[in-house]
């Protein structure tokens, strides 16, 4: 098993092009192997490149009550620091008060509509808090993180209107970008393009400078040597940014793995 680990990434070295051996901005050393934890794992690998914990727990303004616990195993177990990844979702729900009137100062509803269907304005706000609030619980637990993932799955509520849900994914990346965070994003192509449109180009500015926005790809791969393949192959699904990481689950009862490209 160890001989044939290695063969493979003796393999990835030989075959991802040398322009991007190195993902520029990329805290992940390209070809090293690391994990994702959120609230419900159980049990913790002990050797690993790189760790990435959940700071909500399924969905936005709620929070993983073991994240102190996992940045602490991530911090410790990692030879390069921890990064997070935040849930988000549209404005749905019990989360939706107090949470869509700023920080753009939105239309008024017409009192006569029937429509309860948020719009863009409310979008943008509610990623906005969404992301403020996570991060605002993670730093009381002392997690320190410059990258944040936002995990965009069609497992979460989002409107049929597609502006509303780029909306309010373009609010969070905002929100952690005043924090001095830059922001990728975990999703599937064909998720990206049901929830925020295949035509929907997210930015991003830190220090004033525009910087592109790198992705997590979860496509269903279950082995190393598929990880890398993908690597080497597959396209970004938001045009002009870049593929960091390749996650893959050798079963369904193992923790999430992850190949850095």
């Amino acid at each position: 098993m160890v001989k044939r680990f290695f063969i493979a990434l003796i393999l990835f070295a030989v075959l991802l092009p040398s322009s991007a051996s190195a993902a520029v901005g990329s805290p992940y050393p390209s070809s090293t192997l690391g994990y994702d934890v959120s609230f419900p794992t159980l049990s913790y690998p002990t050797w690993f490149h790189f760790a990435i914990v959940s700071v909500t727990r399924g969905k936005a303004f709620r929070h993983n009550d073991k994240l102190a616990h996992q940045y602490s195993w991530a911090k410790f177990g990692s030879h390069t620091a921890p990064t997070v990844y935040m849930n988000l979702n549209a404005p749905y729900g019990s989360t939706v008060a107090g949470n869509i009137n700023s920080p753009k100062p939105c239309p008024p509803r017409d009192t006569a509509a029937t429509s309860t269907e948020p719009t863009t304005c409310e979008g943008y706000n509610y990623g906005y808090n969404a992301a403020n609030d996570a991060y605002t619980y993670a730093k009381s637990a002392g997690v320190e993180s410059r990258l944040w993932w936002l995990d965009i799955e069609e497992a979460n509520s989002w409107s049929d209107t597609l502006a509303v849900n780029g909306a309010t994914i373009q609010g969070a990346i905002d929100s952690l970008n005043t924090q001095g965070i830059r922001v990728g994003i975990y999703s599937m192509p064909y998720m990206w393009n049901n929830i925020a449109g295949k035509g929907f180009i997210p930015t991003q500015t830190l220090e004033g400078i525009p910087v592109p926005i790198p992705l997590w790809l979860p496509v269903g791969i279950k082995t190393l040597v598929g990880a890398i393949n993908t690597c080497v192959t597959a396209k970004s699904f938001i045009a002009g940014n870049p593929i960091w990481l390749i996650q893959y689950v050798a079963n369904s009862t193992a923790i999430d793995q992850n190949l850095a490209c």
